[in-house]
């Protein structure tokens, strides 16, 4: 919308459209495992949001942002891995 690609009915119907297509396969988060993590980084609360459900699944994230891998090698790991 802010560079005109698209009008504001467009980026609604959109955004609807994935809200519904993402319905039921939200998940959350412990607040408290999210500032845990925020405390023992340098990272914000929204990227520690992505570790944090990481861990709640048993998986790890995959990511290419730098930050999050120093700071949490056990449970992201690169896109590119070889």
């Amino acid at each position: 919308m802010r560079r005109k690609a698209i009008s504001f009915d467009q980026a609604n119907r959109l955004q609807r459209e994935a809200e519904s297509l993402l319905q039921g396969a939200e998940f959350d988060v412990d607040s408290s495992a999210v500032l845990e993590l925020v405390r023992d980084s340098d990272c914000s609360a929204y990227d520690c949001e992505f570790i944090a459900l990481a861990i709640k699944l048993g998986t790890k994230l995959v990511t290419m942002d730098k930050k999050l891998l120093r700071a949490f090698p056990a449970h992201a790991m690169p896109l590119s891995k070889s």
